[in-house]
């Protein structure tokens, strides 16, 4: 009498996700690396501020809010680079806030003071 083996190692693999169906998704959980802020400036123009952050990481979806004198300006959420408009002579709180679907966050702010005259 012959025995076919075939069979026998699906069944057994599929047997043990069904035991332990964590170990998968673990697994692809651990290989995502943490979400770490890789860098970030803003240049001061005239009556404007270029800002853009960087940032490597992270388990998606990964939001990015920016903050100007402590409002989130919505029209800038998402974004990597913004052009924010100011007032000469005025320091302005300018934050950007990283976070990702398991709720790890970073942030990159500034206190730039906005210049007058030709960029």
């Amino acid at each position: 009498m012959r025995k076919s083996y075939k069979m026998a190692l699906p069944v057994v693999l599929a047997a043990g996700l069904l035991a332990a169906p964590g170990l998968l998704a673990s697994s692809s959980a651990s290989a995502a690396a943490s979400l770490t802020l890789t860098g970030g400036g803003c240049e001061p123009l005239a009556r404007r501020f270029l800002c853009e952050v960087s940032f490597s990481g992270g388990v998606a979806p990964v939001a990015v809010r920016w903050y100007v004198n402590g409002s989130n300006v919505p029209s800038y959420n998402d974004k990597t680079f913004v052009s924010i408009g100011c007032q000469p002579t005025f320091r302005y709180d300018i934050r950007a806030v990283i976070s990702d679907a398991t709720g790890a966050s970073v942030e990159f702010s500034r206190s730039p003071t906005c210049r007058s005259g030709n960029p």
